[in-house]
């Protein structure tokens, strides 16, 4: 499907036809607008949160307690400070009562909080730190923030929503190769037909700062449609892999099954793994307790028709931890044990809506059908030639038998024929 204006792939790419659950957020497209020749089509996601009670098992009023960021981001800066200015900071952080984990609800964790740390760095650095607050989504509700570029799939369908630029750059600058700086597969909206189980489908994760694949996992049913499952594999995340030494600047990686993101997040030394480290080295799961990776709940796992490339069920699995590191220059951080730490975990669900989902497995039982019917009806015009020929062969064995037994005289008695 070519995501032309007024054609079905259009409506298709714009307004998604499934039940999407982040549980806080959903999102649409806005400003569109084509290249002349319409072989590409830009857009800025407008993104909107909100709370959905009924999805939840508790209330966004509720406390957590979780990792203090804000410190752990100042941390990393302040080991490279001269001696006069970390004691400074220790000033600070004993005058301000800085603890290592802070008390916040759920929605303060999601939206933001203010923190006296933000508020020092964001007067040191007021073009870097726009305000003083921290929040694992702040700064995305009613927010455009990711233009994307993309190819239409007009000329070649094979390349339908295949990205063309982010943010106005065809090459990302956050990593250390150019391989791994590539923007390669789709925004994740719409995927090129024909897949095969040797087919790795990419795509470019804003959030990763990178572009990933999904590998072919197993087929099942649904119903009467053949679905497979595509799955990121442990090979992503595993910084161990020639192919991902990209990903690991400055000896910026710690193990396996862990992305370090800190280039794309003003140096912060956050990390991008699958939830509960599932895949990941076994020191990080034994590093937190609580940990219980399970492949059913936290694998990040897609399935398609393999026809359209339709999805028919999403699960975007993604965990957010932090860096805990020893510093011996910051009292408060002097004696802990270098951690990486969660913080959460995102399952973002899209489901097809059931009248779409019955509609589209009509469709594709038909089409299955019809592939077959072009195998079949020259079999049918074959058997049929046949019986025809084998009707036609007996009744011509027939009349000639009854011509040699017929006992009608050759002339009459007149001597006449």
């Amino acid at each position: 499907m070519a995501i032309i204006q007024g054609r079905e792939g259009h409506r298709f790419w714009k307004d998604p036809p499934a039940n999407i659950h982040r549980k806080i957020e959903e999102w649409n497209r806005s400003n569109v607008a084509y290249s002349e020749d319409l072989n590409t089509i830009s857009y800025i996601p407008l993104t909107t949160l909100y709370f959905d009670r009924n999805q939840s098992i508790g209330s966004d009023d509720e406390y957590v307690t979780v990792i203090n960021v804000p410190l752990m981001a100042m941390a990393h800066e302040v080991q490279f400070y001269t001696p006069v200015m970390q004691e400074g900071i220790n000033f600070f952080i004993e005058l301000l009562e800085t603890k290592l984990f802070v008390n916040v609800t759920v929605k303060q964790l999601m939206e933001g909080y203010s923190d006296p740390l933000i508020e020092i760095a964001s007067k040191v650095k007021p073009g870097v730190l726009k305000d003083d607050k921290f929040g694992i989504l702040q700064a995305r509700n009613n927010t455009y923030y990711q233009n994307f570029t993309i190819q239409t799939g007009i000329n070649d369908i094979t390349q339908v929503a295949k990205v063309v630029s982010f943010n106005g750059v065809r090459t990302l600058n956050y990593w250390s190769t150019p391989q791994a700086n590539m923007l390669n597969g789709t925004d994740g909206s719409l995927f090129p037909p024909n897949l095969h189980k040797t087919t790795q489908v990419y795509s470019y994760n804003a959030d990763m700062c990178r572009s990933y694949y999904l590998s072919f996992l197993r087929e099942r049913k649904d119903g009467y449609v053949t679905l497979y499952d595509f799955h990121l594999s442990a090979n992503v995340f595993n910084m161990s892999r020639k192919e991902n030494h990209g990903f690991c600047n400055h000896n910026s990686c710690l193990g396996d099954g862990v992305l370090n993101i800190s280039t794309c997040y003003l140096g912060v030394w956050g990390f991008i793994s699958s939830p509960h480290f599932f895949q990941a080295d076994i020191k990080f799961r034994q590093d937190v307790r609580g940990m219980q990776p399970d492949e059913n709940k936290h694998e990040f796992i897609m399935s398609f028709d393999p026809v359209t490339s339709v999805p028919f069920a999403v699960n975007v699995r993604l965990q957010l931890s932090f860096y805990m590191p020893n510093i011996k220059k910051l009292r408060l951080l002097k004696s802990v044990k270098p951690i990486i730490m969660p913080i959460v975990w995102f399952d973002d669900e899209a489901r097809l809506t059931p009248e779409i989902h019955y509609l589209l497995s009509i469709v594709l039982v038909l089409l299955k059908a019809a592939s077959y019917i072009k195998f079949i009806l020259p079999s049918i015009s074959l058997l049929f030639l046949l019986i025809s020929s084998l009707f036609i062969y007996i009744q011509w064995r027939r009349i000639r038998h009854e011509l040699a037994n017929s006992k009608v005289p050759l002339l009459n008695g007149n001597g006449n024929l």
